[in-house]
């Protein structure tokens, strides 16, 4: 073992809020708090035992030092070596050793009792926070009914279930893992998961997902997945890891890090060298004023509580049916200047269904088959209606030189003849001339023209809803203080400004492929104020893996989003367009609770410092006061949990 690994072992979770007694080592735990009161006993006899000579007063009290705080040590010195200069542990280690050279030993004991006792209040505060609002996301089975080979059924632990076990649910009971129904008839609800549409009717060949509860019948079922790896299971772990990934500090608080500990160790050098000068402060006095500045100096308990404040908004965002994936992803829906929303899947259903075929030289049936073979290899919604609406067996040995064009439509050869699928754009690349009388359809209508070696042949309308509460959820973003929308759209320039001006939108863009929308996105990104975000709203469809070139990425999608790989940055379940304006009123009220802590947190600093340059604080005092502070603005943050306060409903 090397100095730095012993350093590190000595250290122990000294640095970090939560390292003491929440790293769930008992044995870790039991020693600190052994060593805590051995010290404290000691502590005591230095106080009570006036009889001893000086020199053994001070011996008990730097062994007492040293038994309570061979970790700080530690920790400061290994800071020293990974060039971090200015961490908590070696402020207090420099502020005890000054107290101890100056005269004021009693004070830099207490200083360094205190410190180890009010890191203890800190890390039950951070850790009992965590620990309340990420049990009310948990919404995993305990125990299951596993069907045996010999056929009976006996109840066992839900996480002992492998996929392709088989089990039963019964009405009432919670769903352990994600699974495939075999056999019943039932209704669902997954609420648990963040998904509020309702009960869900299911049968046999449908999925499953673990924390559904089952509502009615009895489902015969054959698990597709272990607990650990199920829906819930997974959702669990996006919300707890979440304010682990990206910086938990607000940008707006990223100067109190670089620039408060350098200012307030400056006041302390000229606290310690000024006073004496032109006061008749002794030198003593000044270096324990100068200490007390070198204790406040950082900026811990200002900050420590606003990933609790993350984690906390974001296990409510959940409940409500939001899923942050960093606090990137939160900050930036917290700053959102622009929402633009990919049409399909988000403003309409996303679910175009065919409502008619136009044939000019067959028949109908025989022209949605063409046009079903031609869009074969095509996954866009309207290809899959078509080929829904067609219903029949697809020759895939027929299919040849398949071109897709996003946002036009494809070109194939079926069987060896040409053929083309897609909007008028596609169609006048091609020079097909479409009779007047199919180039006009109905609001809520887009049509796909056919044509068979360059000659046109026919059309199928479709129809694809618009959301009912789209224009609503527009209005209600524009209310919590975004300040545009746009919308991009495949359909025809026509049909994109008939939608839009109906939802209320000014800007829009059609015959969108992708080319257009990442450009499109760069550009609109490009032109916002300065600390405005561009937020992208779509279907998870819609991002196939990748991320856009808007700030968030924002999928409506189900519960199922959590059996899928997906690259989003905020997922939306059960597809409710009123949780955008939640998402962001949520990412506010967090980044507002952080700046109120931290304010607070600062008046106390600022107040502690104002005392200790007048001589009136202590040491012990200051960081004990200090901590307070920081334990605080730990269950102050259980606030960023409750929906009421950002105008959810919490449910």
């Amino acid at each position: 073992m090397n100095f730095n690994e012993l350093l590190e072992k000595a250290a122990g979770g000294s640095t970090a809020v939560g390292g003491r007694l929440a790293s769930g080592d008992l044995g870790t735990a039991i020693v600190f708090v052994a060593r805590l009161v051995l010290a404290c006993v000691a502590f005591a006899v230095a106080l009570l035992a006036g009889h001893l000579p000086d020199i053994w007063v001070t011996v008990i009290l730097v062994l007492c030092a040293l038994v309570a705080g061979y970790d700080v040590i530690a920790a400061a010195i290994l800071g020293i070596l990974k060039g971090d200069y200015l961490n908590k542990d070696l402020l207090v280690f420099l502020a005890a050793v000054l107290a101890f050279v100056f005269g004021a030993k009693i004070e830099g004991c207490a200083l360094v009792l205190l410190y180890q006792i009010s890191g203890i209040f800190i890390d039950y505060a951070v850790e009992r926070t965590r620990r309340t609002v990420l049990d009310t996301i948990f919404c995993d089975a305990t125990a299951a009914n596993l069907i045996g080979e010999d056929g009976k059924e006996v109840t066992v632990s839900a996480d002992t279930i492998q996929a392709g076990d088989s089990i039963v649910v019964r009405a009432g009971e919670t769903v352990p893992c994600d699974s495939i129904v075999l056999d019943g008839e039932s209704t669902v609800d997954r609420a648990p998961l963040g998904d509020s549409g309702g009960a869900q009717p299911v049968k046999e060949g449908d999925e499953l997902l673990s924390g559904s509860v089952n509502l009615s019948g009895e489902l015969y079922c054959e698990a597709s997945s272990t607990q650990a790896e199920s829906a819930a299971s997974r959702l669990y772990s996006a919300v707890k890891e979440a304010p682990e990934r990206g910086d938990p500090i607000p940008a707006a608080l990223s100067g109190v890090e670089k620039y408060f500990t350098p200012a307030v160790i400056i006041l302390a050098i000229f606290v310690a060298a000024l006073l004496p000068m032109f006061t008749d402060i002794s030198v003593a006095e000044s270096v324990r004023r100068a200490a007390m500045f070198l204790v406040i100096a950082s900026p811990l308990s200002m900050l420590a509580a606003i990933p609790v404040i993350r984690l906390c908004a974001g296990c409510g965002a959940a409940r409500t049916g939001v899923v942050f994936d960093s606090c990137g992803a939160m900050d930036g829906m917290a700053s959102a200047g622009s929402v633009a929303f990919s049409q399909s899947g988000t403003l309409t259903e996303g679910r175009p269904r065919v409502v008619r075929v136009k044939a000019g030289r067959m028949g109908e049936d025989v022209l949605l088959k063409i046009a079903a073979h031609a869009l074969s290899y095509s996954n866009t919604p309207q290809s899959r209606s078509i080929i829904e609406a067609y219903g029949g067996q697809i020759y895939i040995d027929l299919i040849e030189n398949f071109t897709e064009a996003p946002g036009y439509g494809v070109e194939v050869r079926v069987d060896g003849i040409p053929i083309r699928v897609g909007n008028r754009a596609l169609m006048n690349i091609g020079h097909v001339e479409i009779p007047d009388s199919d180039l006009y359809v109905e609001d809520g209508e887009q049509c796909l023209y056919v044509a068979i070696t360059d000659e046109y042949a026919g059309c199928i309308v479709l129809s694809d809803s618009v959301r009912p509460d789209a224009a609503q959820a527009v209005e209600d973003l524009l209310h919590a203080g975004v300040d545009g929308i746009v919308m991009f759209s495949s359909d025809s320039r026509d049909r994109t400004a008939a939608l839009a001006s109906s939802l209320g939108i000014t800007e829009y863009y059609s015959e969108c492929g992708k080319d257009k929308l990442s450009s499109s996105l760069s550009g609109l990104k490009q032109s916002l104020a300065p600390g405005r975000s561009l937020v992208f709203v779509g279907s998870l469809e819609t991002f196939g893996g990748s991320h856009t070139a808007a700030d968030v990425d924002v999928a409506l999608t189900g519960a199922e989003a959590f059996t899928l790989p997906s690259s989003s940055d905020v997922t939306v379940l059960g597809g409710r367009l009123a949780k955008l304006a939640e998402a962001v009123g949520i990412a506010r009220y967090a980044r507002m609770l952080s700046l109120l802590t931290a304010a607070g947190a600062a008046l106390v600093k600022f107040i502690l410092l104002i005392i200790a340059f007048f001589g009136v604080s202590t040491l012990w005092f200051t960081v004990f006061i200090d901590a307070i502070a920081a334990v605080a603005a730990a269950l102050v943050s259980i606030l960023a949990f409750s929906g009421e306060l950002y105008g959810g409903k919490g449910k």
